[in-house]
């Protein structure tokens, strides 16, 4: 006769409902995640076009994204070793920060229009100035545009300075209402260092650990409950991203950095997935099964075989329709995944794309693109809307 056969008819009708509603149940009703899980990367004529961000910021939150990836320019913020050196008619613009001459005014504009969004700001440090470059010299020179620092006390006192202005007793917030102040409390030192175009020197991870090391300690004097994230580990020429993970494990790299950063550009979202996979298992080997891991950079790109680098390397390029369609797919991926894999968020590559013609694929990853001084909304950008409605709370 079966269970339902030996309850009253009321509850018999009750239980088939309830039955019913968990089979038809899809699999996508995942527990939702908050909206800060969600984010973006702005670059480009998003943070260089005078008045783009301006206009742009107030419509990112309602777009989806609630945490802002941008890059600090330390070679653009610290120019001058001393003051001896800054021309005279320059100097009103920097700032004294322990003898260097520093000029806050791009990440100030920055970090105060996406406060103003109430967006969340999340910044990686890069580029050494010339002074501080282990190679130095000019930045179209081989080696030079990814010169890791000389020093890394030098970057890491750098970067105590951003904390310091920018951190939770940050001197900008000064004149904010506290209502509207966005504190940064994690840090991502440098930008996928296991590629030679961002370091220019052979077996990275000897350099890096250090910059790591000297970078947490200052910025923790600053801020005790700040996070270290490691710069985004791709899966570039020479190693993926795991095994980059493991070569800093390898020199002394455990309790360096607090989130394992990724950029897992693939393919598919099924990729994205195996290389968060080999990224877990190397943390678990090295007893930190539960260190988050972010997703700071993911993106496919929309040129439809336009790029040149889609005969070279770049297989995430498709067309703006299957851009759309594959973030899609991994976003939800992404979420699905999230507990087992202890991904703690996601940001696309990127807002807003040049207006070019055969250009470098990053120069279609974007959610909108540039035509003349005109901005168009691409299918990807409707595509992060709906998905991150759908999946978060």
């Amino acid at each position: 006769m079966g269970i339902l056969g030996v309850v009253p008819r009321a509850v018999r009708a009750l239980l088939l409902s309830v039955l019913l509603s968990a089979v038809c149940t899809p699999v996508a009703a995942t527990a939702k995640v908050p909206r800060e899980f969600f984010g973006v990367m702005i670059d480009g004529p998003a943070t260089e076009t005078p008045g783009v961000l301006e206009r742009e910021a107030p419509r990112m939150r309602a777009r989806g994204p609630r945490t802002v990836r941008f890059a600090i320019d330390w070679a653009a913020a610290q120019p001058y070793a001393s003051f001896d050196q800054v021309p005279e008619g320059e100097r009103e613009r920097f700032t004294d920060v322990g003898g260097v001459p520093t000029d806050f005014s791009r990440s100030d504009r920055i970090v105060r229009l996406l406060a103003a969004g109430r967006l969340r700001p999340f910044p990686v440090i890069l580029h050494a100035p010339d002074w501080a470059a282990k190679f130095p010299g000019p930045f179209y020179q081989a080696g030079r545009y990814g010169s890791p620092p000389a020093s890394p006390r030098t970057y890491a006192r750098f970067v105590a300075a951003l904390a310091r202005r920018y951190g939770p007793s940050g001197t900008l917030w000064r004149s904010i209402t506290p209502s509207k102040r966005r504190p940064i409390r994690d840090w991502q030192i440098w930008n996928e260092p296991n590629l030679g175009q961002y370091w220019s020197e052979k077996n990275f991870q000897r350099g890096y650990v250090p910059l790591l090391r000297a970078s947490r300690k200052a910025i923790r004097a600053v801020d005790r409950k700040a996070r270290i994230v490691t710069g985004g580990l791709t899966n570039g020429a020479s190693s993926t991203a795991w095994t980059a993970l493991r070569r800093i494990y390898e020199a002394g790299g455990k309790g360096t950095f607090d989130v394992v950063a990724l950029h897992p550009y693939t393919r598919n979202a099924n990729g994205v997935r195996a290389t968060i996979r080999s990224t877990r298992k190397v943390t678990r080997d090295k007893g930190q099964g539960r260190m988050p891991i972010l997703l700071s950079e993911i993106s496919f790109s929309s040129s439809d075989g336009e790029s040149p680098d889609r005969k070279t390397f770049a297989t995430w390029d498709t067309s703006e329709g299957g851009q759309a369609d594959r973030l899609r797919s991994t976003l939800k991926m992404v979420v699905r995944e999230r507990r087992r894999l202890r991904i703690s968020g996601v940001l696309w590559y990127t807002w807003l794309s040049p207006d070019v013609q055969k250009g470098r694929w990053s120069d279609y990853a974007g959610l909108s693109r540039l035509d003349g001084h005109r901005i168009v909304r691409k299918p990807a950008l409707l595509s992060f809307q709906r998905t991150v409605r759908q999946l978060s709370r």
